[in-house]
């Protein structure tokens, strides 16, 4: 069955990735862009290109081959040698292009017909390498949460205040906190995730970073162990800052915004239904494959987005607090904002 789409919307890609251009026209080096749907006497053209020392004509179908549009492509040549001759467009020679999804009755790839070169090509393949390949939606898919270990957020602060009176050393960390260097490397790479130090695998050094001083300073001068209310709020602000800063930080915002979508459906939340939901919306379908899994990695998420005010729970429900949904909207506003500030090139 052909695949229904807006011929712009292909065009978009091709203008955004002449590495793609240059491939379904089995190019060399890449094309430089020049104009799009540029008005012509005879019509409006859909894609010009240089080429070294030549002008290559696109013209781009979403549909199988038609004589109609080779005759379409003539008089845009012809419009375009026009304006050569008048001296409105560079020199060169020109070479036209039809862009379609079947050839006719060739089975051929490419063939001439009155000096078009007719090119198939997919646009579904078209779709799939924006996808892979834009830096934005890369990131987003890109980045997923990750089962680390760690249950509570507050389970780091022996870690923090350590490393606030001076203690800089995985070494003389390990002393003071005991325990086996796995749990030691999960609590340095959950304090990293959230953006607390400054630390690179397999070194000895560890560091405060800005906002990692500034959370030891919002501690809870009665109960340091525990989360302080201005600890959450700094940790909930830097999280709806950054939505793909860490792997850590997209999964806590992945965790409230399933509760806010599921709650569509029932309120409270159940958690059978957040174990699913939660599966597919962070990417981990395939990774968190046992009811185990599942449930471990929800009730962790579930957990950091409680520590910070976000969640309410129970063992078998899961709530909205009112800075859960301020926040939920607060994130989906940034999210958007940040892939659209990235897809301007477009």
């Amino acid at each position: 069955m052909p695949m229904e789409i807006r011929e712009s919307q292909i065009e978009d890609i091709l203008v955004s990735a002449p590495v793609l251009t240059k491939n379904i026209l089995h190019l060399e080096d890449e094309p430089r862009f020049l104009c799009r749907q540029m008005i012509m006497p005879s019509g409006r053209l859909d894609l010009l290109y240089t080429y070294h020392t030549e002008l290559l004509l696109l013209e781009l179908k979403v549909v199988p081959f038609k004589r109609q549009f080779v005759e379409q492509l003539s008089s845009y040549r012809n419009d375009l040698l026009k304006m050569q001759e008048d001296g409105d467009l560079i020199q060169g020679r020109i070479c036209t292009y039809l862009l379609v999804t079947e050839n006719g009755r060739t089975r051929h790839e490419t063939r001439e017909v009155d000096d078009v070169k007719c090119v198939v090509y997919d646009p579904a393949e078209v779709l799939n390498y924006f996808y892979k390949n834009m830096k934005p939606i890369a990131l987003f898919t890109e980045t997923k949460p990750i089962d680390i270990g760690i249950w509570n957020i507050h389970l780091i602060h022996s870690l923090l205040y350590l490393l606030e009176g001076g203690i800089t050393s995985v070494k003389e960390l390990r002393k003071y906190l005991g325990g086996s260097p796995r749990t030691l490397y999960n609590k340095i790479k959950f304090t990293y995730e959230l953006g607390l130090i400054d630390w690179s695998p397999n070194e000895d050094a560890i560091l405060l970073t800005n906002l990692g001083r500034e959370y030891c300073k919002c501690k809870d001068p009665v109960l340091p162990v525990r989360l302080s209310e201005s600890q959450a709020a700094l940790i909930r602000s830097f999280v709806m800052s950054n939505p793909y800063q860490s792997s850590v930080i997209l999964g806590i915002a992945s965790a409230v915004e399933a509760v806010f979508a599921l709650a569509k459906n029932t309120y409270p939340v159940p958690m059978s239904h957040m174990m699913a939901y939660f599966t597919f919306h962070a990417g981990k379908y395939f990774d968190w494959q046992t009811d185990k899994a599942k449930y471990n990695a929800t009730r962790m998420y579930t957990n950091y987005a409680t520590d910070m005010g976000l969640l309410g729970k129970t063992n078998d429900n899961i709530y909205l607090t009112p800075e859960g949904i301020r926040f939920t909207v607060q994130m989906q506003l940034h999210k958007g904002l940040k892939l659209v500030e990235s897809m301007k090139m477009l």
